[in-house]
């Protein structure tokens, strides 16, 4: 993930042998950091928590976010994906305003301190916007929350790492060293903690009534960021704190936007060999040859934002694919948010098997010798990651509810009694005991008029039944009642429970009748008890049709009542109800007749697609990450020029921001219908972009090679 590539990028800075030769410490260095370690200046643990925390709530916010999205706020898939991406865009675009600020006007402490408050502020209004209140102002208090959030995440991320930097003197190379070793040890454990525990409070706890507990998921961290800023605070007396000495972004845009300028008013009547070379009765040749480099490292940048399209949907798409899948391990569930800590595990097994394995053997066979080289098959490999995604998903999307043409109906038709029924009209059918029977593509204009004629059971009469078709889903449930043919019709849905749990619908027929009072129920009990109540019958009544009611899934017993508080003490059936699916459960009780019959079908798939089958894209995705990120930090901070190197760190996010921003771009103006095309579509973008990449990288020149030039010069 993006949260581990700072550290890898800091231990390349190690290596004075250039690109993928760093050589393992020798007994000594190892004697030297571990004395090092000891000579931390004291205000360092402050600084650490500080960013702990910082980096514990941003990803609590990044992994469970577009599942509140779609579950809490009703947000469609689609609209979480671009919401999960705004938020990135921001927090992203923020730190170059964050470095701004803290170099030009407040200095790194107060500007840490002010947007730790802001910071703060914004998780606890998120935290509250996930209590209990209409959807709609939910959906405004947790906007404006992330928003705020955003805006705090960007003003920290730029500013700490520095600050740390600063405790130290100049010769306290070793030492510092050893800080951000530990400073990026520390954004690694706050992402994985977060990665595991958030989707624990988020699922596993309940409050409010509901299967989950996203006030929890969000006010942990919430409360973790006040206690925070206190203990910073505590800090200060220990700290270095320098004041704002100017900011490199106004000095480099002076110098641009002053080149420019002189060159349009030229005309042409003077040549210069660069554009820049305008400035220099004004500014200093160094500073323009910083820039000049700087700006070559920029046309390398040019297809990055496509890099960070495809991979910061590790926490939308391919979060909303996870839901769509089968997470049960044995008796564990995982629950789609917690896939995302494949990827920083794998980051951290895979960094020293390229180094000490792979990037010797390709070097061996010719093959990405340069980073930039190493840059583009790592592309590729994320491209072949989303095909592999988009197969998945054409899985999955064979399992998802089919819906009707316009201007048609599907019928179900319940045979919840023990004879078989021969259905004769407009359109001829016949239904099994027990069975169930779905009519597809039934004009939404047609009124059905049936003789439905009973055979193998006590029932002799035909019985007669007129209706239309309302709905896109309509389901009609036929009961013995009194050795005649009753029948019960109403609408249906079909779709797939946003939080991955089954969908249940009784249609009964019981010696138990239903009085006015609504306290009489029927319990479901297995992985957690429900009491499910017949609320929409018509009373008194023995057989009738419930709500759905969304369960955990597991296998449960079911019991029928007996009277409006308690339940019979052995249960009519027992069924199990799978991630995903959607099911109708048919109780038939007739002691008259001697029979109690349960049946169980399936209205709608369950995920059958486990979600292990996810692990081959996360770790295409990480080799790619490692080629492509972990190499483009690298050679972003070799390539450029000493009194930018941040300034380039920053564009680094910068570009993560305008990709989040394509992203939510390109699904406004897509006129594809299926997640699946998507996937293969951002697969193409993918190595058209890779393709230009390589273009680019042909003609690149490496700073050696800019460094002879100057000297020519």
């Amino acid at each position: 993930m993006s949260r581990v590539l700072p550290f890898f990028r800091h231990l390349s800075r190690l290596s004075p042998k250039g690109y993928g030769k760093e050589d393992a410490p020798s007994a000594s260095e190892k004697k030297d950091v571990e004395e090092s370690s000891r000579k931390l200046p004291r205000g360092i643990p402050f600084i650490l928590g500080t960013e702990f925390v910082e980096r514990f709530s941003f990803y609590c916010f990044q992994g469970i976010l577009t599942l509140y999205l779609t579950q809490e706020l009703h947000f469609i898939d689609d609209s979480a994906a671009s919401t999960f991406h705004a938020f990135m865009v921001l927090a992203y675009i923020s730190p170059l305003f964050g470095a701004i600020m803290a170099d030009g006007l407040l200095g790194l402490f107060w500007t840490i301190f002010y947007v730790s408050i802001l910071f703060a502020v914004g998780n606890s209004i998120v935290a509250i916007g996930a209590s209990p209140m209409s959807v709609q102002n939910m959906t405004i208090v947790s906007l404006f929350g992330l928003f705020i959030v955003a805006l705090g995440t960007g003003g920290i991320k730029p500013c700490v790492s520095a600050f740390g930097g600063n405790q130290y003197k100049e010769d306290q190379i070793k030492e510092r060293h050893v800080h951000f070793s530990l400073f990026y040890f520390v954004i690694n454990v706050g992402s994985i903690l977060s990665t595991i525990i958030s989707p624990e409070l988020r699922a596993t706890v309940h409050c409010f009534g509901k299967h989950t507990c996203y006030p929890l998921a969000f006010g942990f961290p919430a409360m973790l960021s006040i206690i925070v800023i206190t203990l910073f605070m505590c800090g200060k007396p220990l700290y270095k704190i320098r004041p704002a000495e100017g900011s490199e972004f106004v000095s480099v845009f002076r110098c641009i936007f002053y080149a420019l300028a002189h060159k349009f008013k030229n005309k042409g009547k003077e040549k210069r060999d660069h554009w820049l070379e305008f400035a220099d009765d004004k500014f200093d040749r160094e500073l323009i040859f910083d820039i000049k480099s700087f700006l070559q490292v920029m046309c390398m940048y040019i297809p990055l934002p496509v890099y960070w399209l495809l991979y910061e949907q590790q926490g939308s798409t391919w979060i909303l694919q996870s839901a769509r899948m089968d997470g049960q391990v044995g008796a564990y569930r995982i629950k789609p948010d917690q896939m995302q800590i494949a990827n920083p595990i794998f980051i951290i097994i895979f960094i020293p098997v390229f180094n000490s394995v792979i990037y010797p053997l390709l070097l061996k066979c010719g093959l990405c010798r340069t980073p930039l080289q190493r840059m583009t098959v790592g592309g590729v490999l994320i491209a072949v990651a989303f095909v592999i995604t988009g197969f998945i998903q054409l899985e999955i999307e064979k399992e998802l509810p089919e819906y009707p043409p316009e201007g048609f109906s599907e019928l179900t038709i319940i045979n919840n009694s023990p004879c078989d029924l021969d259905l004769k009209g407009v359109m001829n059918s016949s239904v099994m005991a027990f069975k169930a029977e779905t009519l597809k593509d039934v004009p939404s204009d047609t009124e059905i008029e049936w003789e439905i004629s009973p055979s193998e059971c006590s029932a002799t009469n035909a019985t007669y039944t007129k209706f239309s078709l309302p709905a896109q889903f309509m389901c009609m449930m036929a009961a013995l009642s009194n050795d005649t043919i009753d029948i019960q019709i109403g609408a249906d849905t079909k779709v797939k429970e946003k939080n991955g749990y089954p969908r249940v619908r009784l249609h009964f027929s019981t010696d138990f009748e239903f009085m006015q009072s609504k306290n009489a129920s029927i319990l479901f009990r297995g992985p957690k008890k429900y009491f499910v109540f017949p609320d929409n019958i018509t009373r008194p009544s023995r057989m009738g049709s419930t709500e759905y009611c969304v369960m955990k899934p597991g296998v449960y017993k079911i019991y029928l009542p007996i009277d409006e508080t308690a339940h019979q003490e052995n249960p009519i059936g027992a069924a199990e109800f799978k991630d995903g699916g959607s099911y109708g459960v048919a109780i038939h009780q007739n002691s008259a007749h001697n029979i109690s019959m349960i049946t169980i079908f399936v209205t709608v798939i369950y995920n059958s697609v486990h979600m292990l089958y996810q692990l081959p894209q996360i770790i295409l995705l990480t080799a790619g990450e490692i080629m492509f990120g972990v190499t483009g930090l690298d050679f972003s901070y070799r390539e450029a020029p000493e009194s930018l190197k941040s300034m380039v760190q920053g564009m680094w996010f910068f570009t993560n921001g305008i990709g989040n921003a394509f992203f939510i771009i390109i699904e406004g103006i897509s006129s594809l219908k299926k997640r699946s095309h998507d996937f293969f579509m951002y697969a193409v973008i993918m190595t058209i972009s890779m393709s230009l990449f390589a273009i680019l990288g042909h003609y690149f020149t490496y700073l050696d090679g800019r460094m002879k030039e100057k000297q020519v010069e």
